[in-house]
């Protein structure tokens, strides 16, 4: 008994999500629809943070809510929006191992119904007795300590400030990576706190594809952000070929030919789904190819995320050319 006991407790022990993860984001993208492995905390019940898919406003807005912006990597993302003021939090504490060089690589995005600002002293409250007549419509991304207040701001907690909006600012931002060197803090555990406060209208911000780098500076591939190549669409009337192919994300695709005998191809994908890459022989391939009216070529596919890492992939690619 004593020892089903042991097993039973290690094993609930696992599931805990506040803990801190061996060198891992847990659920960093979102996809399971939930935020399992993420702390979410709220301060007056007037918000939340959501993991949505599509671009419907997540609480249906009187002041002409908008749509918000699509999840930039899969199926879903993470986003705040609020009826009244609020300071929303996520966050996740990591154990990082000693002597290891990680990078955090993660996706950031907003929308502001009104001027952003950050108030002086610097604070995420948006309680009226702290804030007087100031205002606070802001949006930071830190690396903290992990015994500091969820929600300090103090120049002693913060281990790095990867990104925040400054007063003034655009009232809008596309999704944009953020990398941050986490060696200086090998061997420690560190917090990715994730924070929004809103005292003046609506503040959709949203992150994605929160990923920590392997030891060897990499960033792991999961079996949904590969890239998908599909059959090739020959055109023997000019002798071109279109290769679609699936990616996960926003990035970088590019196909080059292995014997130089078709030309580079490349496209550059703002968000998940089909790129069509329009292939075509190369003055090499052209002369085999009129002569013989069939040329196999290998495709070698570089594909690079936006949230960093690179992935590489040999297609088989046969262009035919009519006679005439």
């Amino acid at each position: 008994m004593a020892r089903w006991a042991l097993i039973l407790t290690l094993a609930l022990t696992a599931l805990v999500p506040s803990g801190a993860s061996a060198a891992q984001v847990v659920n960093g993208g979102f996809e399971s629809g939930t935020f399992a492995g993420w702390e979410v905390r709220q301060s007056t019940g007037a918000g939340k943070w959501y993991a949505y898919k599509g671009t419907e406003p997540l609480i249906p807005h009187e002041r002409g809510a908008t749509a918000v912006q699509p999840p930039p990597q899969g199926e879903f993302a993470a986003i705040t929006d609020e009826i009244n003021p609020e300071t929303l939090l996520l966050y996740q504490d990591l154990r990082l191992e000693p002597g290891t060089a990680y990078k955090l690589s993660l996706l950031a995005y907003y929308d502001s119904y009104s001027a952003l600002t950050t108030p002086s002293p610097d604070t995420l409250s948006v309680d009226e007795e702290v804030l007087g007549p100031k205002s606070n419509q802001q949006f930071r991304i830190d690396v903290m300590k992990p015994d500091a207040a969820p929600d300090s701001v103090q120049p002693q907690d913060i281990l790095l400030d990867l990104f925040r909006t400054r007063s003034g600012g655009a009232r809008k931002m596309g999704p944009t990576q953020f990398v941050a060197d986490l060696a200086p803090f090998a061997g420690q555990t560190v917090r990715i706190r994730i924070a929004a406060a809103a005292t003046e209208e609506v503040l959709n911000a949203g992150v994605d594809a929160v990923t920590l780098s392997a030891p060897d500076g990499s960033f792991p591939v999961s079996p949904r952000r590969r890239i998908h190549p599909g059959k090739p669409r020959i055109n023997p009337k000019n002798g071109t070929v279109v290769l679609p192919v699936r990616v996960p994300e926003a990035g970088r695709l590019a196909a080059a030919s292995l014997n130089h005998k078709a030309r580079p191809a490349a496209a550059k994908p703002a968000r998940a789904g089909a790129v069509l890459l329009r292939l075509r022989p190369s003055a090499k391939g052209l002369a085999i190819l009129e002569r013989r009216h069939k040329l196999r070529v290998g495709i070698r596919l570089t594909w690079k995320p936006l949230t960093g890492g690179q992935q590489k992939l040999r297609v088989p690619v046969v262009f035919e050319l009519k006679k005439s």
